[in-house]
């Protein structure tokens, strides 16, 4: 899927279970997170997560609608930049359980805008996110 196309990629979490955002009738999203090691700049890693989104089918024809895959970009190695493309760090990141419960199993102390994956995490009701028993590796 990703592999040689965009790195390595170095480690992930566990997979979540967690209601969908959006429309009624969505099935449970499956979340998880990666760290990758990649050659590509920001720009041009989110143009490969873009590519291989379509590879399995992903249209975005209804915001936060049913979607086969979604890949998102949440932090560049610190940078930190808001343009027409592409914001980083994501800039929802901080607000989601699904995106902080699995980051922090990778990187607690991440800086996410002025505190850790750990503090927001802390500070955050629940959202009704559950663990699964798989792994993204």
């Amino acid at each position: 899927m990703l592999g040689p196309r965009v790195g390595s990629i170095e480690a992930g979490s566990r997979i979540y279970r967690t209601r969908p955002i959006g429309p009624a009738g969505q099935p449970d999203y499956r979340n998880a997170v990666a760290r990758v090691r990649t050659p590509l700049p920001a720009e041009r890693l989110l143009d490969e997560l873009l590519a291989v989104e379509a590879e399995f089918g992903r249209v975005r024809d209804v915001r936060w609608g049913p979607r086969t895959l979604d890949l998102d970009l949440i932090w560049y190695d610190g940078e930190e930049r808001e343009d027409a493309r592409l914001v980083l760090p994501h800039p929802r990141a901080h607000e989601r359980e699904f995106v902080l419960r699995p980051l922090a199993e990778l990187a607690p102390d991440l800086v996410l805008r002025g505190a850790t994956v750990a503090e927001w995490l802390a500070r955050l009701e629940p959202q009704g996110v559950e663990v699964t028993p798989d792994a993204l590796m």
